[in-house]
């Protein structure tokens, strides 16, 4: 895919937010922004002008839009197409998750057993081209050390049940491993597990479709704490003492001390009607 087609939404983020992951500015303690689900929507713009970051976390779910808050399908593609050009421009400072939604278009295997039911077939050649064209931006999961305690971020969070499911194929859970699941049928059929919360037939569901009520009832993983999406929360976040579910339509930071914050106004269900 020819990047010169999206240079001028490139022109227009930098005019936007010419001071997003300027490094080591006075006081600042090494801030991440984390961006929950954005299934379409633009809070995410308004996120990155709340301050300097070091590194901005996309969790997954950049399309299939509920059809109760109003987004056209298209204005969707639109968005994500701003979220590819952000990549394009800030490359490593930018991290773009992979969620359930997103493996459907970025593989037919994984479509075929575990599509979503907002599963855009209208514009699918499309939203392939776009995952497709642009496989280098995506992973599953992603770490960092902050204060001195592993931070592993994804879509939906790694339970120890679908660990113990699929130990032979990941390995050690770690982001190294699990993001090679993308290269082999295997890993594949791994990611495509649902678990019985979401209608599946598993005990729990993958790193991109295990639901928060899986993951709070799951062994934590050792020295890890996790931070995930996927399970639409409208009273705000999940804070717990192992993982963190942010998926309430709004932004957090989180600085070198692990201390998180909503930098965007979380939006409850009575917003959307």
């Amino acid at each position: 895919m020819d990047i010169s087609s999206y240079m001028y939404r490139q022109e227009t983020i930098i005019d936007f937010f010419p001071d997003l992951c300027t490094k080591n500015q006075k006081g600042m303690m090494n801030k991440t922004l984390i961006i929950p689900d954005v299934h379409g929507r633009t809070f995410w713009k308004s996120a990155l002008d709340t301050g300097r970051y070091e590194k901005v976390i996309f969790l997954g779910d950049y399309v299939d839009p509920y059809s109760f808050e109003g987004i056209d399908h298209l204005s969707a593609i639109s968005n994500f197409k701003d979220i590819l050009s952000l990549k394009m421009i800030y490359r490593d400072q930018v991290i773009l998750l992979l969620g359930n939604h997103d493996l459907s278009y970025l593989s037919d295997h994984y479509r075929d057993l575990a599509a979503g039911d907002r599963h855009d077939y209208e514009f699918e050649e499309e939203l392939q081209q776009l995952f497709r064209g642009w496989r280098g931006f995506f992973k599953l999961a992603h770490e960092e050390n902050i204060g001195g305690k592993r931070y592993l971020f994804s879509h939906a969070g790694v339970t120890m049940p679908w660990l113990k499911q699929n130990n032979k194929i990941i390995g050690e859970p770690d982001a190294e491993h699990l993001n090679q699941l993308l290269d082999t049928k295997e890993g594949i059929n791994a990611l495509a597990q649902v678990g019985r919360a979401r209608g599946g037939g598993y005990i729990s569901g993958s790193i991109v479709w295990a639901d928060i009520r899986e993951l709070a009832i799951s062994n934590p993983l050792p020295n890890t704490y996790q931070i995930v999406g996927h399970s639409l929360q409208f009273d705000g976040p999940i804070i717990a003492e192992y993982f963190a579910c942010l998926d309430c339509r709004a932004a957090f930071s989180i600085d070198g001390k692990g201390k998180m914050n909503p930098v965007t106004e979380i939006l409850g269900y009575e917003d959307y009607l």
